[in-house]
């Protein structure tokens, strides 16, 4: 032990990098391990979790392929209930996102009103919900408390929202937008945030079924389809998956192909709860998704940072080895054995990989709250608490010992003593020159793939925040409503009132904004043909403002007339494409019949906006006006004191709809949260990948440094006979420099390969050019260069006497 300190203290900066490198790489994993063990954790909350499903739709068409959906037709529902026979339990649920106001009991405006923020959601279920979803209840009882019309449960924060203090919430009564009044029958402890089910409030079922006005419930119609429409499952058995889609297969069968009068492909299967927090195709109700590969990617960084750590140990302890020889040869001589000299050189390095872990720990505890800048782990997520985080670091640490201590262990203690007391063994015995060259070379390649991912990222998402998306996002403030019956009639209070606000330049009610990520669709027929379309329409309601205010281009005809009906409609492009038109001022004044609804005219037909994010193609779709569905108000605003202009548009509001909560935010804004995931996992990797290029950096220098004293005596001849400074730091760097040339060269196609995978994902992405392999490889030549001239011309710049007045 005393011998292994002062070899370790002797040289002190070997040591420092080691302890250093793979602290950072330590560091780095631990926190990688933090991320990916709370996305793998996701509804793992639920007891029932392997048995639990949601049912989907799948649609083919032979024009624009499959589209998916968690949208379940209401009649198909009751058809699944008494069909599946493999659903143990089985609950429809509704999505909502409601206000809840405290009603005052002299009248008046509410004593207290709260309004659901992202990612907050309610549901409408039935008690067979809780038989599949397990909460924990604080008050009321579980098989009763939802089996009545106007009941609510809450979770805990908002009973204490409402009435102080949780205990205190049974029996009182609340309202559902200030219309629907409920009777608080049970109140459930917080679902913990890895949960991808962010509920807040849960109302009875009946409830829904009573006020089908006001929530679009339609039991007949099997034509339209909302993704607020919803069902979950409980199995019988997990291993009934397969069993329970060929029953589910045949649900509808019949009457979609009545509906459409052909055979439309649509047909609905289970995803299993384990596959809600990974799968993009569905969408979420509220919680955030990671796809699969991006924790792949995440996991293999952090591999390759520990593994960049351990390639740094092994090639400064090989590059050392000539400095150890005669120790080694003494000590052979003396009679010490091979497996005396591996345990003792494995020894100090489990006094550097201790330290190592102990600074880690410290730099990983340190940096751990800077993750919600690029993570969704939440600052309370367990820790150094968490048992897995202390089996991973044990594993990692021993995985970390042998590997990285063995190979110079047994390269060390394998010097015949002849030849280590000649101080040749580097030269002769030792093949530690070509595994250095191998491991730079492979350090290297990794930081060079980093790089050029981290150019191609960051052009991407320019990309996605400067493309058009065919309609205007700047100084659009928005905000939502009630869509029922007596906020419809203030609608038009509502919008003069917003129109005399000074800075006010447009007002548009509609179902909601151009991008919105909503998917309500529905079978459609256009012309004279009395068969519906081959494919379904996406809907936007919304008024006649609303191309000017979001500035919608038009590529043929004119927008809609102020009205409260259908009475006109306007398609986009695509779908104009896909009824085979060529020009789109041949389909005007054709008629247009949503479902089962009367007839509309085609007015007008807009260029194609986005409605949803880059991963998806542009849909077919059509505006139309009805205001019982207009929840959604945008303005188009001035650029001069926003503040001011906010203030007065709230103030319109608290006047106009007193009883109902007041939540605005900027039309950019939104659609950035949509790219949100993308933007921190690009940070993820930007950040970890500097880490890398750090780490490379650190066994650069090191190894710059052992090769500089190797060749004082070169040096001190070569100054003394002429040489410039500039020839000597271009001596000693070059040799390095071919190893990253090498590493650009292998990395290129590799970076390449994968890349182009990750931008298949987005409909929308730019194209990887040339320019951006050269810019990588320009950086990877300089970094490299720096680090290597630092200790370069340091020697050259050494006087020639020290180094060779022993000579």
């Amino acid at each position: 032990m005393k011998i292994a300190l002062r070899s370790l203290r002797k040289n002190g900066i070997y040591t420092a990098i080691n302890i250093f490198g793979l602290a950072i790489g330590l560091a780095a994993a631990l926190l990688i391990f933090r991320i990916v063990n709370f996305e793998l954790s996701f509804n793992k909350n639920f007891k029932k979790y392997d048995r639990i499903v949601r049912v989907v739709t799948s649609e083919r068409n032979p024009d624009s392929g499959e589209s998916l959906s968690t949208c379940i037709p209401i009649p198909a529902m009751s058809v699944m209930r008494n069909t599946v026979s493999q659903f143990e339990q089985f609950s429809p649920v509704r999505e909502m996102w409601a206000n809840i106001t405290v009603a005052n009991p002299t009248g008046g405006a509410p004593l207290k009103k709260f309004g659901m923020t992202t990612p907050e959601i309610g549901f409408f279920v039935d008690p067979a919900f809780f038989q599949i979803f397990d909460f924990q209840w604080l008050a009321g009882d579980p098989a009763t408390a939802l089996t009545e019309i106007h009941t609510i449960v809450l979770t805990k924060t908002w009973a204490e929202k409402c009435f102080d203090d949780w205990k205190n919430a049974v029996g009182k009564t609340v309202f559902l937008d200030n219309l629907i009044p409920v009777v608080v029958t049970g109140v459930v402890e917080d679902l913990p945030k890895n949960c991808d089910l962010p509920l807040t409030i849960l109302v009875s079922y009946p409830t829904l079924k009573a006020h089908r006005d006001l929530y679009f419930y339609d039991e007949t119609e099997w034509g339209s389809c909302s993704s607020n429409n919803q069902v979950f499952a409980l199995l019988r058995d997990a291993g009934q998956k397969s069993d329970a889609e060929a029953v589910l297969a045949k649900v509808g069968e019949k009457e979609y192909n009545e509906k459409r009068g052909f055979n439309n492909g649509k047909s609905h299967f289970i995803q299993p709860l384990s596959d809600l927090h990974f799968n993009e195709d569905f969408g979420s109700s509220g919680g955030h998704i990671t796809p699969k590969n991006r924790l792949w990617i995440l996991t293999s960084i952090g591999i390759l940072i520990l593994v960049m750590a351990c390639f740094n140990f092994i090639n400064l302890a090989t590059a050392r080895a000539s400095l150890r020889a005669k120790e080694v040869g003494v000590r052979k001589t003396l009679g010490g054995s091979r497996g005396q000299l591996i345990a003792q050189f494995m020894g100090e390095t489990v006094l550097i990989v201790s330290a190592s872990v102990l600074l880690g720990i410290g730099i990983a505890a340190i940096c751990s709250p800077l993750l919600k800048l690029i993570s969704e782990v939440p600052d309370a997520w367990p820790f150094f608490s968490n048992p897995l985080i202390w089996m991973f670091l044990g594993a990692v640490a021993v995985t970390v010992t042998f590997f990285a201590g063995l190979y110079p262990a047994v390269s060390l203690s394998g010097f015949q003593p002849v030849q280590a007391m000649k101080s040749d063994v580097h030269r002769r015995s030792f093949g530690g020159v070509s595994l250095r060259q191998v491991l730079v070379v492979s350090q290297f390649v990794i930081a060079q793939a980093l790089i050029v991912g981290a150019i191609i990222t960051i052009k991407q998402l320019d990309f996605i925040q400067s493309k058009d998306l065919g309609f205007s996002k700047d100084l659009v403030f928005t905000f939502t409503m009630n869509s029922d019956s007596a906020t419809v009639a203030k609608q038009k209070t509502l919008k003069a009132k917003l129109a005399e606000i000074p800075a006010v330049e447009a007002v548009s009610f509609s179902a909601d904004q151009p991008l919105s990520g909503n998917t309500w669709n529905s079978n459609w027929n256009f012309g004279s043909d009395s068969e519906d379309e081959k494919f379904n329409i996406a809907l936007k309601m919304c008024d006649a403002d609303y191309q000017k205010t979001y500035g919608i281009r038009l590529a043929a005809g004119r927008w809609m007339n102020p009205s409260d009906t259908l009475k006109e409609a306007v398609l986009n492009m695509t779908a104009i494409k896909k009824l085979g038109f060529s020009n789109p001022e041949e389909a005007l004044n054709q008629e247009i019949r949503l479902g089962g609804r009367r007839k509309m005219k085609l007015v007008g037909v807009a260029e194609d906006f986005h409605s949803h994010d880059f991963h998806r193609e542009h849909e077919p779709t059509i505006m139309i006006t009805r205001n019982m569905f207009y929840s959604e108000v945008g303005l188009k605003i001035r650029p001069t004191d926003l503040k001011t202009t906010v203030a007065a548009v709230q103030k319109v509001y608290d006047d106009v709809l007193p009883e109902q909560v007041f939540v605005g935010r900027f039309l950019d804004e939104r659609i950035a949260e949509m790219y949100e995931a993308e933007t921190k996992f690009s940070a993820t990797c930007k950040g970890f990948g500097l880490l890398a290029i750090l780490i490379s950096c650190l066994g650069l220098f090191g190894l710059a440094s052992h090769a500089a004293a190797q060749r004082t005596k070169e040096i001190g001849i070569r100054k003394v006979l002429g040489a410039t400074v500039a020839g000597l730091t271009g001596l000693l760097a070059k040799d390095f420099l071919k190893l990253v040339a090498v590493a650009i060269l292998i990395a290129s196609p590799l970076a390449y390969y994968f890349m182009k995978n990750w931008l298949a994902d987005f409909v929308y992405r730019i194209d990887i050019q040339w320019w951006m392999f050269v810019v990588a490889g320009f950086l990877a030549v300089l970094i490299a260069f720096l680090t290597v001239s630092f200790q370069a011309v340091k020697a050259a710049l050494a006087n020639p006497v020290e180094s060779l007045r022993s000579e």
